[in-house]
């Protein structure tokens, strides 16, 4: 599943390749948030020059979270664009997915903090990128060939 929120064109400098992790425990889905903001987003982070993919997803939220995931596989891509609050434009390749935790996340970030959401609160709850909301409800998935595979 491929969604996109931007346009033809993005002014943008660069493209982020970022991996996201879907980690659901029962009816509950774990968020991140910058300290000080109101919207959510999955956790997880970019992705270094000529790092798979995977490892980029295990290796963040070893760094964010303390713990360590087994990837389930992809879920979706979400292209997204937004101009941040240096007025940046930004411009985003996401590739989000399921995921297993393994042990009791717990922030190791200053900048952040996690948070489990009921997925009875997913319709309302501002989580960006936005597209992110109709992968985890759908249940469609992609197939996805990682490094080494």
């Amino acid at each position: 599943m491929f969604r996109s929120e931007v346009g033809n064109q993005m002014p943008a400098t660069t493209t982020e390749v970022i991996a996201r992790a879907v980690i659901c425990e029962g009816d509950r889905l774990l968020v991140a948030r910058e300290r000080g903001r109101r919207w959510t987003f999955l956790p997880g982070g970019h992705v270094e020059p000529g790092e798979a993919v995977e490892a980029a997803l295990i290796r963040e939220i070893a760094e964010e979270l303390g713990t360590s995931i087994t990837i389930l596989g992809l879920a979706g891509v979400v292209e997204h664009g937004y101009v941040d609050d240096a007025q940046t434009t930004r411009h985003e390749i996401n590739l989000v997915f399921d995921a297993t935790i393994h042990g009791e996340p717990c922030s190791h970030e200053p900048h952040l903090e996690f948070d489990w959401l009921s997925m009875d609160q997913l319709a309302t709850a501002d989580l960006r990128p936005s597209p992110v909301k109709d992968i985890i409800t759908t249940g469609a998935r992609s197939v996805w060939y990682g490094h080494g595979h």
